[in-house]
């Protein structure tokens, strides 16, 4: 379906509003009965990261990608037909599971996420790393049954932070504390100093220190807390203050200016749940990243429409996020503390995206879509007035015809035709179920669609 023929009958669309949760519970049924590993020797009931949406069976042949994807990021082997589970892409979707089962109070949804992080992680995982196959680069290969790489090589590194880990510990409590660990011994090079490289070797041990990304870092602190929560072995408050420390090194620049580093939000998570004086020196740093951050988010919008770059509206891709990305973060701080600054942003963010589509000539992936809803969403939380609920309502009705049309599952972006996670599907899909308890006052909480960061 034509991006400029959607648009035209947007408005008659709108007169027949979707079920919003209807369209979310197709894509859960359709993954839960269609979409799970019953092939190869073992039948791990993992969820694949893409199929074909004629068939709704795993690829033949491996589709072109979507805009902005690169090769070793898909999953599945590098140059051939995609079979591969990886649970970091659909992170989103596990959440929604557990969350229709609160709306719906079919266990069943629940039952299939947990089996997933059951199976994951105590079949996955390397013996000898403690690492898991899943992330930036790797995933399972459901008709081989091994670890495989989109890649040349195996190389862990996360793709986006894990809030499964109550879950997890739950569920697996030994497997998850031995992930934690590996983390801390198999990916940073330097325990006095944190140096560490954002890939690390899977099937063997051999961190190297060279692009410590500070993403990452975050990521490895929002592990480390809940390890260190579940197990208080203090070697998870050395990791957390290990890489604290190098990352408030980093901040000064060569010229004396700070600069913003890790990000305030895990860091917020952890100082949440371990002791002092580590959580407050945790929340020091991250009220300084606001400071630093928020010059930056305002720079952006008052750029708008100038010379100077700012992140475009609708077309994602590697290492590039959009405008309401960077909503979401906003959210994602503001309901951790509650800043007016980051309020006043969430909606001016929103503003944004009113009289706002994509080009016909943009592949716009599903995660686009979500993320301008929830700011949507958000906004109208905010102020209650009516035009950001209606906004939100219109790009949902939008999204679900443009992505999902007349097929049970949505597809990677708007110039490709089979499903495939790695363009957030999921955070489109509770972007939906978003919209859906707004509309209709449901008590239950939706999770938060700020993962993609």
């Amino acid at each position: 379906m034509l991006v400029g023929f959607v648009l035209a009958h947007e408005c008659k669309a709108a007169r027949r509003a979707t079920n919003l949760l209807d369209v979310v519970r197709g894509y859960a049924d359709t993954m839960i009965e269609h979409g799970r590993d019953t092939y190869g020797p073992q039948k791990s009931g993992l969820l694949l990261s893409a199929l074909d949406r004629m068939t709704l069976k795993p690829l033949e042949v491996r589709p072109a990608p979507p805009g902005g994807i690169r090769r070793g990021d898909r999953p599945g082997r590098a140059w051939s037909a995609m079979n591969g589970a990886n649970p970091h892409l659909d992170q989103n979707l596990l959440r929604i599971l557990y969350t229709l089962t609160e709306i719906t109070g079919e266990a069943r949804y629940a039952k299939v996420a947990d089996e997933e992080l059951k199976w994951f992680f105590e079949n996955s995982m390397s013996s000898k790393t403690g690492l898991l196959p899943w992330g930036e680069h790797l995933s399972w290969d459901v008709m081989y049954d091994q670890p495989i790489s989109g890649g040349d090589e195996m190389m862990h590194e996360f793709a986006r932070p894990w809030m499964l880990w109550d879950r997890c510990f739950a569920l697996r409590p030994e497997a998850s504390s031995k992930f934690a660990l590996g983390l801390w011994e198999h990916q940073i090079a330097n325990h006095k100093t944190g140096g560490f490289d954002r890939h690390a070797l899977y099937f063997e041990h051999g961190p190297v220190d060279g692009k410590d990304f500070a993403r990452h870092a975050g990521f490895y602190i929002g592990t480390w807390c809940y390890a260190w929560k579940y197990t208080t072995n203090d070697v998870f408050l050395s990791a957390i203050e290990t890489l604290l420390a190098r990352f408030e090194r980093k901040r000064v620049q060569k010229d004396g200016s700070l600069a913003a580093t890790i990000g305030p939000l895990d860091c917020e998570i952890a100082a949440a749940m371990v002791p002092q004086p580590l959580a407050k020196r945790l929340r020091e740093f991250a009220a300084k990243e606001d400071e630093l951050i928020l010059e930056d988010l305002k720079r952006q919008l008052s750029a708008q429409g100038t010379n100077t770059y700012v992140p475009p509206k609708w077309q994602a891709g590697y290492s590039a996020g959009t405008l309401a990305s960077s909503a979401m973060f906003c959210l994602g701080r503001y309901e951790q503390t509650r800043r007016n600054e980051y309020g006043v942003l969430i909606v001016k963010f929103a503003d944004a995206y009113l009289n706002s589509r994509p080009e016909e000539d943009v592949d716009a992936w599903p995660m686009s879509f979500g993320h301008a809803i929830s700011a949507e969403a958000a906004a109208y939380r905010l102020t209650k007035r009516g035009r950001y609920l209606d906004q939100a309502r219109r790009f949902a009705d939008m999204a679900v015809n443009l992505f999902w049309q007349d097929r049970p599952l949505p597809r990677a972006s708007l110039k490709t035709g089979h499903y495939e996670t790695l363009t957030g599907a999921d955070s489109l899909a509770l972007a939906l179920l978003e919209v859906h308890a707004v509309t209709h006052d449901l008590t239950n909480r939706i999770p938060s669609n700020t993962i993609d960061r």
